[in-house]
């Protein structure tokens, strides 16, 4: 299914493989600008397996993952995992990856800050990130991911941690941009997120795609 939008990513007969073990596929489906795709399934199912071949961390043993010209060099890719240096503050950090994706030093100070306030952060932007709770260090990760304005992102378990002032505002951004027209996939364990923001939601069970559905978001 898709939103009638220009798709951005296509994903065809995607297969991935550990040993002779099938983790993931065969997986066909589309990214639209404006879409969110929400991804859930239980643990292992293979959500951040395709995250990771739609992010071109992982190649695909069979099948192929495409982008769209307007795509190609904008996609952003937030994993689990925080990728954060905890000595510096929340500012610098954000002028790092704004650095790191090409923007000149003004452009990414301007931006660093334009984000802290999206997300609440204001006020933290020059303490030390590990003086920062753990939904303000999750905030602040999806800030990173966002100092290049993608076209596309992608999110393994986002608000994983996080307390409900930090999802909400996760949340929020998340809605605006789509409203511009990013395109996003993301997973999420918690009960209700993914309704919250998803346009469509796919359910996978052991690497198979079982099911898809249009799903307009309740907030």
């Amino acid at each position: 299914m898709g939103s009638g939008n220009p798709t951005l990513c296509a994903l065809t007969g995607v297969e991935k493989r550990y040993g002779g073990t099938t983790v993931l596929g065969p997986v066909t489906l589309s990214l639209c600008a404006g879409d969110v795709l929400g991804i859930q399934g239980p643990n292992g199912a293979g959500k951040s397996t395709l995250l990771d071949i739609m992010a071109g961390v992982l190649a695909p043993d069979r099948g192929q993952c495409a982008y769209a010209d307007p795509a190609r060099g904008r996609i952003s890719y937030v994993p689990q995992e925080l990728s954060l240096y905890s000595a510096l503050s929340g500012l610098e950090n954000l002028r790092f990856w704004g650095l790191a994706s090409g923007l000149p030093a003004k452009a990414a100070a301007v931006r660093g800050r334009w984000l802290l306030e999206q997300l609440g952060l204001s006020d933290k932007g020059v303490q030390p990130v590990s003086a920062y709770s753990g939904g303000m260090k999750r905030r602040l990760h999806l800030a990173t991911a966002l100092m290049a304005t993608p076209a596309v992102l992608l999110l393994d378990e986002p608000t994983v941690g996080a307390d409900d002032a930090s999802v909400g505002l996760i949340l929020a951004m998340l809605r605006r941009l789509r409203e511009k027209g990013c395109a996003i996939a993301m997973t999420s364990h918690h009960a209700g997120e993914l309704e919250r923001v998803c346009t469509r939601l796919i359910t996978l069970e052991g690497g198979c795609l079982v099911s898809e559905v249009n799903a307009p978001c309740q907030d």
